[in-house]
């Protein structure tokens, strides 16, 4: 009797770390397969200790032949105000890896092919991660001597600042050193001759502030300009009305009302 107990014991203890082995095992399975950009917040319940508060994302340029390699680097900001590098800590990933890829923990990004790559690292801390934000690099053949592709959906907003511009980001095109922003008070005006150019140097990426405005009807173009000097097509052209008591920096811009914007254009636009 003694010797059938024991055996059901020891199988019982048997069982027990199978399924302990077992659920370790689908532990990291689940791990493995948590989506890569999910952000877990830090509880508001735990107890204070030190933890990752952010990481920022520092490129080693922006703009990489391919076949060549450029070097990413990552700080960790702590909740006791530390900022840490911890390149070699955190995983990093590329969300366009059709053009190139990191080697393991390094942060060395290699180029495969033509575009531009959006990147990003992370580094576990409790039950997730903590994702950093987004760099870019501009991987590109130089041989190629063709103009960058057309802006796409441009569009315009009047704010308290000023007037935002905002268009979609080039994908596609490696050796694309920024963009321009073009600006009139001409409606339809003719882009060569009627626009002026916003941005003293060429404007790595979206959005663009337009601190320069005051009333009236302004008309917006943006182009593309590759790392030889070539210039893409103007975008569409976008318009906003601002208008107001006060000039920006006031209390209120924007469209007072149909009438008051009708009453504008009549008396002041060159052309509508």
């Amino acid at each position: 009797m003694f010797r059938r107990i024991l055996s059901v014991l020891l199988f019982l203890i048997a069982l027990c770390i199978f399924s302990f082995g077992a659920s370790l095992g689908c532990s990291n399975s689940e791990e493995f397969g948590t989506p890569l950009y999910v952000n877990y917040p830090q509880d508001p319940n735990a107890a204070p200790g030190r933890f990752v508060m952010g990481i920022s994302i520092q490129p080693g340029g922006v703009n990489i032949a391919v076949g060549g390699m450029q070097q990413f680097r990552s700080y960790a900001t702590y909740n006791d105000g530390d900022t840490v590098e911890v390149t070699g800590e955190v995983e990093w990933f590329c969300e366009n890896p059709a053009v190139g890829g990191f080697e393991a923990a390094k942060g060395r990004f290699l180029a495969d092919k033509p575009g531009v790559a959006i990147v990003r690292c992370r580094i576990p801390q409790g039950e997730g991660y903590v994702i950093s934000t987004a760099s870019f690099v501009n991987s590109f053949n130089p041989n190629q001597d063709i103009p960058p592709a057309v802006p796409l959906n441009p569009l315009v907003q009047a704010t308290d600042e000023g007037v935002l511009v905002r268009w979609d980001l080039n994908m596609t095109d490696g050796d694309l050193a920024g963009y321009d922003i073009w600006r009139t008070q001409v409606s339809a005006a003719h882009y060569a001759s009627d626009y002026g150019r916003l941005n003293d140097k060429v404007w790595l990426y979206p959005p663009y502030l337009d601190k320069t405005v005051v009333s009236g009807w302004y008309y917006y173009r943006v182009t593309a300009e590759d790392l030889l000097g070539l210039n893409s097509a103007p975008s569409e052209e976008v318009a906003v009305f601002v208008t107001g008591y006060s000039h920006y920096g006031g209390s209120y811009d924007g469209v007072r009302s149909e009438r008051e914007e009708n009453n504008f254009k009549d008396a002041f636009s060159t052309a509508l």
